[in-house]
């Protein structure tokens, strides 16, 4: 989403020797050794297709007469805010060009978006105190999402919880799967430790399992919960099994970097592969050959296909 330049504000009016407003930019000539902000409303549409769209990035088309008048902060907002800053910035483009600039670990846009400019004026003439505006932007991604509960009896022991997340980010997002671990639970279950998982088939669960999986606090219909658990019974690093409308997996203590983006993989609706490259790998995940592991056209059509991927 783009705003004209001509709708920017002028935190302090003051501060500018001048201000011109027509149909292709914004001029302000601002006064000798002086500092402002100018500020952006960009005109946000937080929900598409019943999903909230993340900020990407933000976008500025500017140009100064002189390096005497330059932007030295980008800063970012949604609503009252602050998602992103840019400072010790020293930008003055001779001609109208495209600068983006990041938001970190692209937010979910609440309010709206809007974008304030730092700026300095360090000339001795209006010519050199010149900038002018011919838009400011933002790009939003609209993405699906995994909201991701961890229920915890044993932690794991080869892999940390937050590495297992990460591995899973990285298979996932680069297929358009965004994963918000959203709650984090001690579970005291001693009797389910050791889970009987039984055959481990979909459709199938065991009254332990059945158990286990009752324990859903502050979970939505649409989200997935995964219990880490010591072990399972038949071992296994972990089993995608799940009560219906429980949709969840457990993981054991031993399991691999990539076991928790492999079962719930399963829980969106994958199969086993015979391909060591891929996350479905039915070959077990310690032996994945080219980390991070694929995700292929067809299995993320089948994730976007399934309920648990709705952002709501």
């Amino acid at each position: 989403m783009w705003t004209h330049g001509h709708t920017m504000r002028v935190e302090n009016p003051a501060g500018l020797a001048s201000i011109w407003r027509a149909g292709f930019f914004v001029r302000v000539v601002g006064r000798p050794n002086t500092t402002n902000w100018f500020h952006f409303a960009v005109p946000t549409p937080v929900i598409v297709n019943d999903k909230r769209q993340m900020t990407d990035s933000v976008m500025l088309r500017f140009r100064a007469n002189s390096t005497a008048a330059a932007v030295t902060n980008v800063h970012v907002y949604d609503g009252e805010r602050r998602i992103a800053a840019h400072d010790g910035l020293n930008l003055s483009p001779s001609a109208f060009g495209f600068s983006r600039f990041d938001v970190p670990g692209k937010p979910d846009v609440l309010w709206g978006v809007g974008i304030s400019i730092g700026v300095r004026f360090s000339g001795g003439s209006d010519a050199q105190n010149t900038l002018e505006f011919a838009a400011a932007g933002c790009d939003l991604t609209l993405v699906e999402t995994v909201r991701l509960h961890v229920k915890v009896l044993t932690a794991p022991t080869r892999f940390t919880i937050d590495q297992m997340v990460a591995g899973m980010r990285e298979s996932y997002e680069p297929a358009g799967f965004r994963v918000v671990r959203a709650s984090d639970e001690n579970l005291n279950l001693p009797a389910l430790n050791v889970v009987d998982v039984g055959g481990c088939s979909r459709g199938e669960t065991t009254e332990e399992q059945r158990t286990l999986f009752g324990n859903r606090n502050n979970v939505g219909t649409n989200d997935v919960v995964v219990y880490f658990v010591q072990a399972t019974n038949p071992p296994l690093n972990g089993c995608a099994a799940h009560p219906d409308g429980r949709p969840g997996a457990v993981v054991a203590s031993g399991a691999s970097r990539w076991t928790l983006g492999h079962e719930v993989g399963h829980v969106l609706g994958l199969n086993h592969v015979n391909d060591n490259n891929r996350l479905m790998t039915g070959n077990g995940t310690d032996n994945i050959t080219n980390p991070p592991p694929d995700l292929i056209n067809s299995e993320i059509t089948t994730m976007r296909g399934s309920a648990l991927t709705v952002n709501p």
